[in-house]
């Protein structure tokens, strides 16, 4: 197959070139080592099962695959795709072992890469965040909590989740409320998920700046306490990080702030707190979390892109293993070259 043609195809339809790509790739390793389950194919893909079915499934009503007791197998005709399967899975492979590399060593459980530079392409963030809908409901099993932050990643996500049987979740906002856009604020976004999954929300009524101590006293509130309450007991926590010296300009912080700490050694901020390298917190406060809570939850799962953020990325990861992390190509490369200095 000619490679002009998938190129083409890739910046014409993104997220149906993912599809095909999925596709080939389970048709052309079933090939290779069939007959073979499902699940053993999942494992050897680091894939989930859900995935590896829904393309066997298509391959199967294509006439390309078969089932049998013994396992997947190929049809007549799947052999002779095989070749050109190999060729289209080629650039899904090679994503595959970013996210296996970046799994090892970021104590990730599952590593998403879509294909890309999101600070390049603003169509890169939407496949991204296409991609974290999707893998959101397989989080949620059997989870009743779900916490979201703020930002304008989050806010794709929520746009991208496909609206299905309404899940009995409740979604609570991991932050205070905050100067500028309300759209992407996280009692906002909290709003979003419980409507597209189709449960309950409660809001957190109190502005990330309260100092502690004001905090607290509002935190005898009724309608404040239960949304902390759901907080602290989160199944599941989806969130975006950001580069520290960026927030720190973003959010007015004087020279004495900033410079306290960048001399700390502040390269990440998530949840309102700053990250060192190691991924230490070292500095930064939340109304609705507090230091000692951040990686407490079972299922963290986060959502940033760019090249510009790996360091930020790689931060956080250090301080908290994640089920799940979803990036796009240029932070995932930039990733590897950090991991390996």
């Amino acid at each position: 197959m000619d490679t002009s043609i998938l190129a083409t195809l890739s910046l014409m339809a993104p997220d149906l070139m993912e599809e095909m790509e999925l596709r080939a790739l389970v048709l052309e390793r079933v090939g290779a080592l069939s007959p073979i389950g499902r699940r053993a194919l999942a494992a050897r893909l680091n894939l989930t099962e859900r995935e590896v079915r829904s393309a066997a499934d298509a391959l199967r009503e294509a006439g390309c695959l078969m089932q049998s007791a013994a396992g997947m197998e190929l049809t007549a005709q799947g052999r002779a795709l095989a070749d050109a399967a190999r060729t289209v899975s080629r650039g899904r492979r090679s994503l595959q072992q970013m996210e296996y590399v970046l799994s090892r060593r970021l104590n990730a459980e599952r590593v998403c890469v879509v294909r890309g530079n999101a600070e390049q392409d603003e169509s890169v963030l939407g496949e991204a965040a296409r991609a974290a809908a999707r893998q959101i409901r397989f989080l949620l099993q059997g989870a009743h909590v779900l916490a979201v932050s703020g930002g304008r990643t989050i806010a794709r996500t929520a746009e991208a989740i496909e609206p299905a049987a309404p899940m009995d979740v409740t979604v609570v906002p991991a932050r205070g409320g905050m100067v500028g856009d309300v759209r992407t604020q996280a009692n906002t976004l909290a709003e979003a998920f419980a409507g597209r999954l189709g449960g309950g929300c409660r809001l957190l009524h109190l502005p990330d700046g309260l100092s502690r101590g004001a905090a607290d006293e509002l935190s005898h509130l009724p309608q404040v306490r239960e949304a902390l309450e759901l907080l602290g007991h989160a199944d599941v926590l989806l969130y975006g990080v950001g580069r520290a010296r960026l927030l720190m300009e973003r959010r007015g912080m004087s020279y004495a702030e900033r410079d306290a700490l960048e001399r700390a050694g502040a390269v990440a901020e998530a949840l309102g707190f700053y990250f060192d390298a190691q991924g230490r917190v070292v500095g930064g406060r939340s109304v609705a979390l507090r230091e000692e809570q951040i990686g407490r939850t079972s299922r963290a799962a986060m959502v940033a892109c760019g090249a510009g953020k790996a360091e930020a990325i790689a931060a956080v990861c250090a301080h908290h293993p994640h089920r799940l992390l979803v990036t796009d190509e240029s932070a995932a490369l930039r990733l590897l070259e950090l991991l390996r200095a």
